[in-house]
């Protein structure tokens, strides 16, 4: 029993310590990308420019989502043969477009020649395809910049290479749009790669950075975290795992981190979020999140920085 008690009152003054030293860290730097998107209510990211709603990944999508009134487009990255930066998921067209092969086997002229509206139908409509031979194509990163200058985007690169962050960077700068880019990708690397050349340009937590941050957040030691990053962008659960729990976009948020759910379709999966004080909700179906973001009277001031 002594034992047990020594391990207890161990267990504890550590926890004190940890407590105190996390008062020395710094919280997440004031914002870039999240400064002049609204405070007072969770945003709507529309995931590939809403993909149930759109064909993905097109400018009809990132246009139409637009109208919508969403607050930031989520749009995916890879290179062409001849490297270049094009707006696309997967790593081949065969699921979004009439043609079939790897995005980085066709040149931009190739690539140009594919209906990337082909395959899409609207939600209960699978035998309608409204956008076949429209002349939707497949975007380059440039076209979207040039096209959405004062849009909010989230760009994420799906290629396991640094090399197309620097791609990525060179444009953000050339088209101005610093504030209103936060650079994305599931790969560590990657990341890493955008805060090394483009340290001015905001990004979000790699998984890595996530996995570290949620035991800290569990056990109220959020404090320890100087985070080198702006956002959380999660799903709720990763597997039988709760990741967006109320604790943890209370914990963020204490470290000036937002923190954004993916991919939320379900309209009481964006009830339980907004609930708990989601700060965003990245989903296919922006419409559905528009309404109940409007509806919910919850600002979710407890996930913004």
């Amino acid at each position: 029993m002594k034992t047990i008690t020594r391990i207890v009152l161990l267990a504890a003054a550590a926890w004190v310590v940890l407590r105190l030293a996390a008062g020395s860290r710094k919280p997440a730097e004031t914002v870039k990308f999240f400064r002049t998107l609204p405070s007072d209510r969770p945003l709507v990211i529309a995931h590939r420019g809403g993909a149930d709603l759109f064909p993905e990944n097109t400018l009809a999508a990132f246009k139409g989502a637009v109208e919508l009134g969403v607050d930031a487009l989520e749009l995916d990255i890879h290179r062409t043969a001849d490297g270049v930066p094009v707006v696309i998921h997967d790593e081949t067209v065969d699921r979004t477009t009439d043609g079939s092969g790897r995005v980085d086997s066709f040149t931009l002229a190739e690539l140009r020649r594919l209906d990337a509206g082909y395959r899409f139908h609207p939600p209960g409509s699978p035998d309608e395809f409204p956008y076949r031979g429209r002349g939707v194509a497949v975007p380059t990163l440039r076209e979207v910049f040039a096209a959405l200058p004062g849009e909010h985007l989230i760009v994420e690169v799906k290629e396991d290479d640094p090399a197309a962050a620097d791609l990525v960077v060179a444009l953000i700068r050339e088209f101005e749009r610093t504030g209103l880019t936060l650079a994305a990708s599931f790969h560590h690397e990657v990341l890493l790669r955008f805060r090394q050349v483009g340290p001015e340009i905001a990004t979000h937590a790699s998984r890595r950075e996530v996995i570290r941050f949620l035991p800290a957040a569990w056990l109220g030691l959020e404090g320890l975290s100087s985070p080198g990053f702006e956002a959380f962008l999660v799903p709720p659960r990763s597997g039988p795992l709760p990741v967006a729990t109320r604790r943890f976009i209370r914990a963020a948020g204490n470290r000036n981190i937002f923190t954004a759910a993916w991919t939320v379709n379900d309209p009481a999966e964006m009830e339980r979020l907004l609930d708990r004080g989601i700060g965003g909700l990245i989903t296919d179906r922006p419409d559905l999140a528009r309404e109940l973001v409007r509806g919910s009277g919850e600002p979710g001031a407890a996930a913004r920085p």
